[in-house]
């Protein structure tokens, strides 16, 4: 950029960096709509007389910073919206307390077993035919206590009642249990299974760290509202 010396009449060199040039990411994520109106005001302040601001350029600087508003306006009214559907989350999901849901349980089932020979359902689905099928359960303290081999199911939502006992026979105590499902086809090969978590929720909490609701099992565990696929009476 050139500047105009008026005391002597001469047109001095001096260095001039262009305050809108293409920011750097640590700029991008620190500038504001305040920011940018200041710089663009220093930038008018400090141009070249001889050489004024083209008008083609400060209107595209002044249709960039209207670009800047409008996307602040829309992103405080997407938290605003954020905000509120969490809070509605929050309150439906008070009327789940006390009641046993269902939940997609990514590889892993759980039951609660009463400890008394009653039995309890393991569900799983099956994306083909199985010609084998496998479930292992685990305690709390993730110890294999029982590995059931179920045989030939249909493709399909299934459901396998398991007696609460373990590979000896023995009885299982009453608490929490995990499951896993593998199957295999005729071939060998492995069918697709997906499992769903079953329990009863004793309570609400809001994840710190990303806001989701959160609901607790009677057994400690945490389950997102958006992974509850049905909720059964009390």
């Amino acid at each position: 950029m050139t500047m105009f010396n008026s005391a002597v009449g001469t047109v001095e060199s001096a260095s001039y960096s262009d305050p809108f040039a293409t920011p750097t990411k640590q700029d991008q994520a620190e500038i504001g709509k305040d920011e940018f109106l200041l710089l663009l005001i220093e930038q008018l302040k400090n141009q070249d007389p001889l050489e004024p601001m083209d008008s083609t350029d400060f209107t595209a600087q002044l249709a960039q910073f209207s670009s800047l508003e409008q996307q602040t306006k829309m992103n405080d009214n997407l938290q605003l919206l954020q905000d509120y559907s969490a809070t509605l989350n929050r309150l439906s999901s008070l009327e789940m307390i006390g009641r046993e849901v269902e939940f997609d349980g990514q590889g892993n089932g759980s039951v609660e077993l009463s400890g008394d020979g009653q039995p309890v359902p393991l569900k799983f689905d099956l994306a083909d035919n199985a010609q084998n099928v496998v479930v292992k359960v685990y305690n709390q303290a993730g110890g294999q206590v029982a590995a059931l081999d179920l045989g030939y199911f249909d493709p399909g939502t299934q459901t396998f009642n398991w007696n609460g006992r373990d590979t000896d026979g023995s009885l299982l105590p009453g608490g929490s249990y995990t499951y896993r499902v593998s199957a295999r086809d005729e071939m060998g090969q492995q069918v697709q299974v997906s499992v769903n978590g079953r329990g009863t929720v004793r309570g609400v909490e809001t994840d710190p760290e990303n806001g989701n609701t959160m609901l607790v099992l009677e057994n400690g565990s945490k389950v997102g509202i958006d992974q509850v696929i049905a909720v059964n009476a009390g």
